[in-house]
């Protein structure tokens, strides 16, 4: 007697889940965007706030001050593009995306964090 390893309702069943299973990846990355607030701070103090989900194009934001610290405001990102300070980890840290990422210049006491909502998110503990 020989049995086959797929039959046809087995192959109609696979595709189905496969299907569903890619509708899924493509719902959940479609509305990965949520709302993302660079938040801007000098000495402790907030100088500004970029809705970076607004944003069409990028821009670049001048500080100013002893580094002549500069950032650069994307749709969906912030970084340091340029910074005089001595070690440069600022500019070295990259950009920011999600909301809960920070990044800080020493020297020049400056430090963007980001806030808002993060719809894609990466595990839940409960």
């Amino acid at each position: 007697m020989e049995r086959k390893l797929l039959r046809p309702a087995d192959l109609v069943l696979l595709l189905a889940a496969a299907a569903a299973a890619l509708g899924l990846l493509f719902w959940q990355s479609a509305g990965a965007q949520g709302e993302c607030v660079a938040v801007i701070e000098e000495n402790g103090a907030e100088i500004q706030r970029i809705d970076l989900s607004r944003l069409t194009a990028a821009e670049e934001i001048d500080l100013g001050g002893d580094y002549g610290v500069v950032l650069l405001a994307e749709p969906g990102a912030v970084s340091f593009l340029r910074s005089s300070c001595p070690d440069q980890t600022c500019v070295r840290t990259g950009k920011l995306t999600k909301p809960g990422q920070a990044a800080v210049c020493l020297p020049a006491r400056i430090s963007v964090r980001l806030e808002g909502t993060d719809a894609g998110t990466d595990a839940a503990t409960g």
